[in-house]
């Protein structure tokens, strides 16, 4: 049997198949080999801001080393006011992601829960006329809004930041129980005598986790990126502890001057932890995407 005259064991098609799974094999180790070092990103700058012996403090300013360009001694150089950038760089790591994870884990906590159980009814209808207006306003206003009225602290700005990112959820898991509430299992767990929580978790959500999952990773790094935009507008952190934002705030006028240091490693920084919970995001979506093919 042939294609076009060609034998299916000719050497130019082995060689075409050898080619085409050696590209395929590359490309999963490369997809793998990122994906760890995107982990690695989010799980190691804040356990190096734990366990790292700083070159100089992140809190205490040098007179002698104003607006020093990155050297031996300073390795990312110093700010307009003598603080070294890379140790407080490192520094505010332990600050912002923590911050983003956290309110992405509240938002979850409480946005999954109103979703599932939205799904019909005049309460249901109410809760997502509700979550539909709150989601049309903008993000940094309500973030800015809410932490002056509470006050301002780390707390505050994780409720905050939850809040803003709890309607997200609460569409996706209404969809997701819209969809799967006339799946036959569903109805014989309903005719079974299974109570509505049970349904909604045990039968629905376990269902439904993998978007979930998905979604937080992408509200995380939305998170981190509206965290940035409330210290670089002055709202959160408190000098001198430092943040992404306030630094990227603090170099700006040195940036203007052509000293780019300042703002430009954390901005640097920044980007890399978002685009690290992209990437993961990126990984479990293609994970949960070859599990369901499985089944």
């Amino acid at each position: 049997m042939s294609v076009q005259g060609i034998p299916r064991t000719s050497p130019g098609l082995r060689v075409a198949e050898w080619a085409r799974r050696g590209r395929a094999e590359v490309f999963a180790r490369s997809h793998v080999a990122v994906t760890v070092i995107a982990a690695a990103v989010i799980l190691g700058l804040p356990l190096l801001a734990l366990v790292m012996p700083y070159p100089h403090s992140p809190l205490r300013p040098d007179p002698n080393a104003i607006a020093v360009a990155p050297s031996g001694t300073y390795w990312f150089g110093t700010d307009g006011n003598g603080m070294d950038v890379f140790s407080r760089t490192i520094e505010a790591a332990k600050l912002d992601l923590p911050i983003a994870i956290g309110a992405t884990a509240l938002a979850l906590i409480v946005g999954v829960p109103l979703g599932l159980f939205a799904t019909s009814g005049r309460v249901g209808d109410a809760l997502m006329r509700v979550v539909d207006a709150f989601a049309a306003l903008p993000t940094i206003v309500i973030a800015v809004v809410g932490i002056q009225l509470m006050g301002g602290s780390v707390l505050d700005v994780v409720i905050a930041i939850a809040v803003v990112g709890a309607p997200r959820f609460v569409r996706l898991s209404r969809a997701a129980a819209l969809s799967l509430r006339s799946a036959r299992y569903v109805e014989a767990a309903v005719a079974t005598g299974c109570s509505p929580l049970r349904v909604a978790f045990n039968h629905i959500f376990r269902n439904a986790y993998g978007v979930v999952l998905v979604q937080a990773t992408l509200t995380a790094a939305n998170a981190l990126g509206t965290i940035a935009a409330l210290n670089f507008l002055g709202v959160g952190a408190k000098p001198p502890q430092p943040s992404w934002g306030g630094m990227i705030a603090d170099g700006f006028s040195m940036l203007i001057r052509g000293d780019w240091w300042a703002s430009g490693f954390p901005t640097a920084a920044m980007l890399l932890a978002i685009g690290s919970l992209n990437i993961l995001a990126g990984a479990l979506e293609n994970r949960i995407e070859r599990v369901e093919r499985a089944r």
